[in-house]
């Protein structure tokens, strides 16, 4: 059996469609549940898009937060830390759709985009959030 890695069939199709594996994404993809549709990435990024790039030697699908004039800051859409240092050359592509409850949308779809903006917004409430809440769960064990 023939097994292609990712830049291969981006190479030999133009698109890579493939159900999401993990939660670093959610609430905007889920696993298994949610495909993506990734194309071969044309110039730089912006912030905000979605890229799919190689780390260590995994495959991660993560957002861009920041662009620097040299690599780029990563981080899942439902993670607390961040991945700098992603080079272009890393980058095997980006996020152009996705296919939820079998309806097709686009990245660039206006209320998509709108949501994104809205969830970085709030990023430092629910990292405080996150914070809080492991603090308490320590102070509560040692209570005990």
């Amino acid at each position: 059996m023939n097994t292609y890695t990712f830049e291969e069939i981006l190479a030999r199709d133009g698109k890579l469609i493939y159900k999401t594996k993990g939660h670093s994404m959610r609430p905007m993809l889920h696993q298994n549940r949610d495909l993506v549709i990734i194309e071969p990435k044309t110039g730089r990024l912006r912030r905000f898009d979605v890229a799919l790039y190689k780390h260590n030697g995994k495959y991660i699908l993560h957002r861009v937060i920041k662009v620097n004039a040299e690599d780029y800051v990563f981080r899942g859409d439902n993670n607390y830390f961040t991945e700098p240092g992603i080079a272009d050359s890393d980058i095997i592509g980006v996020l152009t759709g996705f296919v939820r409850k079998g309806k097709q949308h686009s990245a660039d779809e206006k209320l998509y985009r709108f949501l994104v903006r809205l969830r970085a917004f709030f990023y430092p409430v629910r990292a405080a959030a996150v914070k809080a809440k492991r603090f308490l769960k320590k102070l509560l064990k040692k209570g005990k």
